[in-house]
């Protein structure tokens, strides 16, 4: 508690880690954290500051620096690689602040609900899928293509039905994906956000989450991204590339343990939006586009302070449009890590990762498959990668 009179608490952590990645020179493409290759590294390190509803209102403050608060705020949005405000699909330039505000709500029951209603104002992260964004609410010091590749944060009004101790249902309207403002163009109404997470029995944890809105299509896969207002006042590029079309998400998340020192858990996604890949030769979007991931885990704990977990996961992005490949892209890693929790407040890690593709999306600087004509200190652009890592983190 920071300070008693207010009920207010505090808490943080700082992340670091040195990674070992033969492949590759300076960069470890298609990671959403531990991008920095051969070198020591410092993640990120965050301050949490809140105040418990108890009495009927409180707030969450989350705070992140360092590079995992850049690599936060570049909003990994579909067409990762034409970010927002670009006007190519591969180059461009991006938020390099090292501070990130990843949390900042107001949370207050209700009234006249007893208790089973509470209501959140601002922005929080998303209740979709198994990882999040802190390391220490992972199981592992890498993260997946599901994360990597999906909602970070929201930004709206979200509301929480607590019936009993077992059930809790989500209903939210918000800005979308990873952004702090509404800049669908043309779009009157937001996106929606429904959740269930539950826990019928004491081994089993359940998590469906549904996202549906309009979103905008970010990039055309292999062209120009954003229109953009010469001097003459012509415009660049298409003109429409910021208007909204429509897009369905879930994900559902099922956690079974502890069974005798064992974990299970599967993270099944699937996403769909409406003209989002290029058919018949067409230069901009005129089809569906559609993906979805399995990602599995399995964990043993040693003992208090160790564990062993295993992860093995795919991802299909049939139209290139998550990955911003333009192709159809298929994508796995298998990973293991080990655990040891060796002083109090202090979280270790050793993991290998393996990561392969359909498509060569690894060791080139721009991740652009058909290769770059500034390749930099990288090679050719190559099928499969392996890393591997050590991670310390102090928590506080």
């Amino acid at each position: 508690m920071l300070i008693p009179a207010a009920n207010i608490h505090f808490k943080g952590f700082i992340d670091t880690y040195a990674q070992y990645n033969p492949t590759d020179a300076s960069y470890t493409n298609f990671r959403a954290y531990d991008f920095g290759a051969n070198s020591f590294n410092l993640n990120m390190a965050q301050l949490k500051f809140w105040r418990p509803d108890d009495d009927g209102i409180g707030f969450v403050l989350r705070t992140d620096f360092g590079p995992g608060a850049m690599a936060s705020g570049q909003n990994f949005t579909p067409g990762f690689y034409g970010v927002r405000g670009t006007t190519s699909g591969n180059t461009g330039t991006m938020p390099w602040s090292m501070f990130w505000v990843e949390e900042a709500y107001i949370n207050f029951w209700i009234p006249d609900t007893n208790k089973e209603l509470e209501m959140d104002a601002g922005q929080f992260q998303t209740l979709a899928n198994f990882e999040v964004i802190q390391p220490t609410g992972n199981w592992m010091a890498s993260l997946g293509y599901t994360f990597f590749l999906g909602a970070y944060t929201h930004t709206g009004v979200r509301f929480h039905y607590a019936p009993n101790g077992s059930n809790n249902i989500y209903f939210g309207v918000n800005n979308g994906w990873n952004t702090s403002f509404q800049n669908d163009q043309g779009s009157d109404f937001q996106d929606f956000e429904l959740n269930y997470t539950g826990n019928p029995v004491s081994w089993l944890n359940l998590n469906f989450t549904g996202l549906f809105g309009p979103q905008i299509r970010n990039t055309y896969p292999g062209g120009v991204a954003f229109a953009s207002i010469s001097n003459t006042g012509a415009i660049i590029g298409n003109p429409d590339t910021s208007v909204p079309t429509w897009r369905n998400y879930g994900a559902f998340v099922v956690e079974i343990g502890p069974l005798d020192h064992l974990w299970f858990v599967t993270d099944d996604s699937y996403g769909w939006q409406a003209e989002g890949a290029e058919n018949n030769g067409s230069t901009t979007p005129n089809a569906p586009a559609t993906w979805y991931s399995s990602e599995n885990f399995v964990r043993y704990d040693i003992s208090d302070t160790m564990d062993v977990v295993a992860r093995y996961e795919v991802y299909y992005d049939l139209n290139g449009f998550m990955t911003g490949t333009g192709l159809p892209t298929a994508i796995n890693d298998e990973t293991i890590d080990f655990q040891w929790n060796f002083m109090p407040n202090v979280m270790s890690r050793i993991e290998y990762r393996h990561d392969n593709a359909n498509q060569p999306l690894f060791n080139s600087n721009l991740g652009n498959v058909t290769g770059s004509n500034n390749v930099g200190n990288h090679g050719a652009p190559i099928f499969s990668m392996d890393t591997f890592e050590v991670e310390l983190t102090y928590m506080f």
